[in-house]
C-alpha cells in the first residue's frame, strides 16, 4: 500500500502516540485497496478524514485519557459556577477552598447546614477566603470548573486548600467509580492545574475524610452508609495523595484520626451522616487546618506532611 504525505504523517503520529484509531484506519484502507475500490474517485473525503484524525491526535486529552476518567475534565455548567467565576475575576482572595459538598457546606448550603456559616465567619472569612466547593462533584468536574474560569484570579491567591475524591469512590450514589490510582491522578491533575496557573501559590491537600459503613449509625438523616469497597478505596486514594507533597509548593495533611472514635470507627458526633462533618466536626476541621493555612498564606516554612492524631485514651 502506497501512502501519500497526509497518510504518512497520520501513521507516524499514531505510532508515536499509540492512538487506538490509527492502525485500524490503515487496515481498513489496505483492505479496500485490495478490493480495488478504495482509491477511486476524488480524494477530498480522505483529506477531511485525515484532518479530523490529526485534530484528534493533537488533542492531549484524547492522547492519554477518555471522557469519564478521573483526570479528564467533565463539563458541569451551573449557576453557581457562573457566580463563582464572576467572584474570582472581580475579587482578590488570599485563600481558596476547593472541593465537593464537604467544602460547599462551610457557609454556603441552606437547611441543616445554614449554621455552618458561623464556622466560615470564625475561621475562613478572616483569611480572606473564597469557597469553591460544589455539592456532589468529583475530580473530573472540579477540573472543568477550574479550566472554565475558576482560576481566573487577577492576583494569585497565597494558598489553596483541596479536599476531593470521596465521590469518585461512591458506588451507591454514582453509576461509575474510580480506583485509588485513578483518583490520585485526578487529584494530581487538579494540583498541577492550580500551580501552572498560579506558580507562586501554595497548595494544602487534605487526605480524603473517612466514611462510615453499614454497621454504623449516623445521627443526621439522610445517612450515607458506604460499601466496604468504597471505604477501602477512600483510604487508599487518600493515602496516595501524600506523594504530592514536596514541602515547597504542595503540602499534605491527614487529620482523619480526629474523626474516629476509640474503636477506629467514624464518630457520628463529628461526621453526623457518616460522610459530612457536623457543625462540631466542621469547626474541628477548620481549627485544625487554621495554623497551617496562616503559615502558607504568610509564606512561612511549613511541614510538608502532617499527620494529626489523638490519644483515644491509650
Amino acid at each position: 500500500m502506497r501512502l501519500n504525505w497526509e497518510e504518512t504523517v497520520l501513521l507516524a503520529l499514531g505510532w508515536i502516540f499509540h492512538h487506538p484509531n490509527v492502525m485500524p484506519f490503515f487496515r481498513f484502507q489496505a483492505a479496500h485497496q485490495q478490493s480495488r475500490c478504495f482509491m477511486r474517485g476524488p480524494r477530498m473525503w480522505q483529506k477531511v478524514f485525515f484532518l479530523g484524525c490529526l485534530a484528534s491526535l493533537l488533542n492531549l486529552q484524547s492522547l492519554t485519557a477518555d471522557q469519564g476518567d478521573a483526570d479528564v475534565p467533565q463539563a458541569s455548567p451551573s449557576s453557581r459556577h457562573t457566580e463563582k467565576v464572576k467572584a474570582v475575576r472581580e475579587g482578590r482572595h488570599d485563600l481558596v477552598l476547593i472541593g465537593d459538598s464537604i467544602t460547599h457546606c462551610l457557609g454556603e448550603l441552606d437547611g441543616k447546614y445554614a449554621p455552618f456559616k458561623a464556622v466560615w465567619d470564625q475561621v475562613f472569612a478572616p483569611l480572606n477566603a473564597i469557597n469553591l466547593g460544589f455539592n456532589g462533584y468529583r475530580t473530573e468536574q472540579i477540573l472543568w470548573n477550574l479550566q472554565q474560569g475558576q482560576l481566573d484570579f487577577e492576583v494569585s491567591p497565597k494558598a489553596f486548600m483541596l479536599l476531593i475524591g470521596t465521590n469518585n469512590t461512591d458506588d451507591r450514589h454514582f453509576s461509575s467509580t474510580h480506583t485509588a490510582e485513578e483518583i490520585f491522578r485526578g487529584t494530581q491533575a487538579i494540583v498541577d492545574l492550580i500551580l501552572n496557573r498560579h506558580p507562586a501559590s501554595r497548595v494544602l491537600v487534605m487526605r480524603i475524610f473517612p466514611r462510615g459503613g453499614d454497621e454504623q449509625e449516623g445521627i443526621s438523616p439522610p445517612i450515607f452508609h458506604s460499601s466496604p469497597e468504597c471505604i477501602q478505596t477512600c483510604q487508599q486514594a487518600g493515602a496516595m495523595t501524600r506523594k504530592l507533597a514536596d514541602g515547597k509548593r504542595v503540602f499534605w495533611m491527614d487529620m482523619n484520626d480526629l474523626f474516629l472514635n476509640g474503636r477506629g470507627q467514624v464518630d457520628p458526633a463529628l461526621l453526623w451522616d457518616l460522610l459530612h462533618p457536623s457543625q462540631e466536626g466542621a469547626l474541628l476541621w477548620a481549627r485544625t487546618v487554621e495554623p497551617t493555612l496562616k503559615a502558607l498564606i504568610a509564606g512561612e516554612p511549613t511541614e510538608a506532611i502532617q499527620v494529626i492524631r489523638q490519644n483515644h485514651g491509650k
